[in-house]
């Protein structure tokens, strides 16, 4: 439990700034024959709280974007026991349309720059239909609906 904490029921600008320290989600898409699909990967977000992905053209995570453009994400620190769980719909973006999210995106992760020139690589926008922050440091736990 972090002091301080406990219960913490964020804001949209609250929620921002914590996204801003988190690396790493979970995203799920829809794949061939109806089958979830979930994979591990960084991203960035917006103030509007839209996240950011880049990934190869030809994963399987763009392959089914492409084809059902509904998905989740989950965001968890474990440390500090917060969660964020949402449901959206993604949009392959063209490098122009990403280029008011670049430098954000590149300062959070720069990690990520070396791909950043590489061929086949695509960025998608997740625009949240419904998204939750979970507190569960604390029983009972705390939810928050943002979106």
């Amino acid at each position: 439990m972090t002091p301080g904490r406990a219960g913490w029921k964020p804001t949209k600008e609250e929620l921002y700034t914590w996204l801003d320290k988190q690396i790493l989600c979970t995203i799920g898409t829809l794949g061939e024959g109806g089958y979830p699909n979930g994979a591990t990967v960084a991203f960035s977000q917006n103030t509007q709280l839209e996240f950011f992905i880049i990934t190869d053209t030809n994963s399987r995570k763009a392959r089914n974007m492409r084809t059902n453009t509904k998905v989740s994400l989950t965001i968890t620190n474990e440390d500090d026991r917060y969660t964020v769980q949402l449901e959206g719909d993604a949009r392959e973006l063209e490098w122009s349309e990403f280029a008011s999210q670049e430098a954000h995106h590149y300062a959070k992760l720069p990690f990520s720059l070396p791909f950043k020139d590489t061929p086949g690589q695509t960025p998608f926008c997740i625009t949240p239909t419904h998204l939750r922050f979970s507190d569960v440091s604390v029983r009972p736990w705390e939810l928050t609906e943002l979106i």
